[in-house]
């Protein structure tokens, strides 16, 4: 897949492609071709026709720009015949031969192609995905590539995406295997290249998410992976609410400005950089808070007086760097408290120890039904930074102490309880700070 995919701030150029390109499948495809098959002894055996035997030896042995050829010349015959055999054919050895003929068939020849997707009966797609359910690896994999290959080329068969996906998020990006994955991601990113299957992907984000986001935190040596990674997230993000989604529910902000600090290769930061554009571009009132309080501003300065060659680049970070230092420049204090709170990332700045802040802002934890406080309590419940906790703790304190009417909010929601627990906690600031809140907690309850 090319490099140059257009600016962030014009929409996505959809109209690229390109197949699954894994050295792993070639391996399998490679070994599959130069076993022998006893085409003969099949038709023999009635598992095969004479016909369809007669086809296949016909561009068997020839140079691929001659079998292309030949499979263009006669596309609705080859078709026909090879998804036919695959929907009645049960030996591994011919499945896994003819899955390899038809996706790569299914990527060189566009009049290929079109004859599999006008099969009705039996329907290509409802051939290969029903081969997902066989227990041979090897015939999965193939099945996604052809699978993968055909559906950014079809209009409305959304039950072929979505058993893709669900093979793909279950099989092969929650795999260990760094192979598998590679091939998850590049089907994922090949897929989100189609804009209307982007909602049938975020429709199963809570069972994608995760895995991609502990690929990225693991792929840091294995630049294709983490690249592919970086597509499938900057692809999705063109949409408002997975652009939301990621900042809110996946915190992926931290991850990618780690990114974007450490790696060495530009083409990596370029999509990092292009995804949190996205995220402003179409959740600004999540994203903005999230990077400012994550420290984004003064990372994407520092970067921008590096010398980069990629044009786009230096726009994104220039937009990134203009963009939020006018949300700084226009924050109020108590927007800094909140930009923490959006962006999980609680730290000793000076409204969590002043108490002009605190004397002055209370009142503002009771809007939008107890909006902020709220929030404040689930990074409590959520959060595993030693820092987080003991600011979080020391906030509960501070707002019970000012605002008593918040400690029933508190006890309905479990903060009482965590904020009890971590007592125990490794951390000593953190035991510190909860046994002060459960403190506090204990002398509001007899008043």
């Amino acid at each position: 897949m090319g490099e140059n995919f257009g600016s962030n701030k014009a929409n996505v150029s959809l109209c690229y492609s390109s197949p699954i390109s894994s050295q792993y499948l070639e391996e399998i495809q490679s070994n599959i071709r130069v076993r022998p098959i006893p085409w003969e002894g099949y038709v023999r055996a009635n598992l095969i026709t004479t016909e369809e035997a007669s086809l296949i030896k016909t561009i068997e042995k020839l140079p691929k720009d001659k079998s292309v050829a030949i499979i263009a010349k006669d596309s609705d015959i080859y078709a026909a015949k090879l998804i036919g055999i695959l929907s009645r054919i049960t030996r591994d050895d011919v499945v896994k031969y003819i899955l390899s003929l038809v996706g790569d068939f299914a990527s060189d020849s566009p009049e290929f192609r079109e004859s599999l997707l006008g099969l009705k009966d039996p329907q290509t797609f409802d051939v290969l995905t029903k081969l997902l359910d066989k227990p041979d690896e090897q015939t999965h994999l193939l099945s996604i590539k052809a699978l993968i290959t055909l559906i950014g080329q079809s209009s409305d068969d959304k039950s072929a995406v979505k058993l893709a996906l669900a093979y793909i998020s279950k099989k092969l990006a929650s795999s260990p295997n760094a192979n598998l994955q590679d091939i998850a991601v590049q089907a994922y990113s090949s897929l989100l290249q189609v804009k209307k299957f982007r909602p049938l992907f975020w429709e199963s984000r809570n069972e994608i998410v995760p895995s991609l986001i502990k690929i990225l935190n693991a792929s840091q040596g294995n630049l294709q992976l983490q690249y592919y990674t970086l597509l499938v997230f900057w692809l999705v993000t063109f949409e408002k609410q997975p652009a939301a989604d990621v900042v809110t529910e996946f915190d992926l902000v931290p991850t990618l400005l780690n990114i974007t600090k450490n790696s060495v290769k530009e083409k990596i930061v370029r999509l990092a950089v292009a995804t949190l554009v996205n995220t402003i571009n179409n959740a600004s009132k999540v994203s903005v808070p999230a990077l400012l309080s994550h420290s984004c501003l003064e990372l994407v300065k520092t970067l921008a007086e590096r010398k980069w060659t990629d044009e786009e680049l230096i726009e994104d970070l220039d937009f990134l760097k203009t963009t939020l230092q006018e949300a700084f420049d226009s924050m109020t204090t108590f927007d800094e408290y909140g930009s923490e709170i959006i962006g999980k990332n609680l730290k000793w700045s000076p409204p969590h120890r002043s108490e002009t802040f605190w004397k002055e802002n209370i009142g503002k934890f009771k809007e939008g039904d107890w909006k902020i406080l709220k929030a404040l309590s689930n990074i409590i419940t959520s959060s595993q930074d030693p820092v987080t906790l003991a600011v979080g703790s020391n906030d509960v304190s501070r707002i019970i102490s000012e605002l008593p009417e918040s400690l029933k909010v508190f006890e309905k929601l479990g903060t009482k309880v965590k904020i009890m627990e971590l007592m125990n906690h490794p951390d000593s600031d953190v035991r510190y700070e909860a046994l002060k809140a459960t403190q506090t907690f204990i002398a509001h309850s007899f008043k």
